[in-house]
C-alpha cells in the first residue's frame, strides 16, 4: 500500500517537481569497425566464379557455341546472333530465350533445369563483351 501511494503521488507531482528522466544518449557515430571496408563492398559485386565456370561448361556441352559467337567460350557460331557486343543481354532476357526459344533458337526449358538455365544466363550476361 505504501508503494502504491508513492507511485500515485509521483504521478500527481507537477511537471517541475516530477522525477527527471535521464538525458538521451548522444547519437552514436560510426567507428572504423562499424564501416564496411572498401574491399568487402567491392567483393559483394564480384563475379561468382563457380557460376561462371558452370555456365561456361553448360554453354560448351549443350552446343551453344555451334550457333553463337562468344569470345570467352572461343566460339564463332554464325547461325544465331553474336553474344558479344549485345547490350540487351540481361540475365532475365537470356533466361527467357534459353527457356522458351524464339525463331531459330530452340527452347531448352524442358531439357535444362532452372538452375542450369540460370547459370548459362549468368555466364553469358557477365562475360559477353559489351
Amino acid at each position: 500500500m505504501v508503494g502504491t501511494l508513492a507511485i500515485l503521488s509521483a504521478c500527481m507531482l507537477p511537471s517541475s517537481e516530477a522525477v527527471s528522466q535521464p538525458a538521451p544518449a548522444p547519437a552514436a557515430t560510426p567507428t572504423a569497425a562499424a564501416t564496411i571496408p572498401a574491399t568487402a563492398a567491392a567483393g559483394s559485386a564480384a563475379l561468382d566464379q563457380a557460376r561462371i565456370a558452370g555456365g561456361r561448361e553448360l554453354f560448351s556441352n549443350w552446343g551453344c557455341a555451334a550457333c553463337h559467337t562468344l569470345s570467352d567460350a572461343q566460339s564463332n557460331g554464325a547461325v544465331g546472333p553474336s553474344l558479344d557486343g549485345n547490350a540487351s543481354l540481361t540475365e532475365d532476357f537470356i533466361t527467357a530465350r534459353v527457356t522458351n526459344g524464339q525463331g531459330a533458337m530452340p527452347a531448352f526449358g524442358g531439357q535444362l533445369s532452372p538452375k542450369e538455365v540460370a547459370d548459362i544466363a549468368y555466364y553469358i550476361a557477365h562475360v559477353a563483351k559489351k
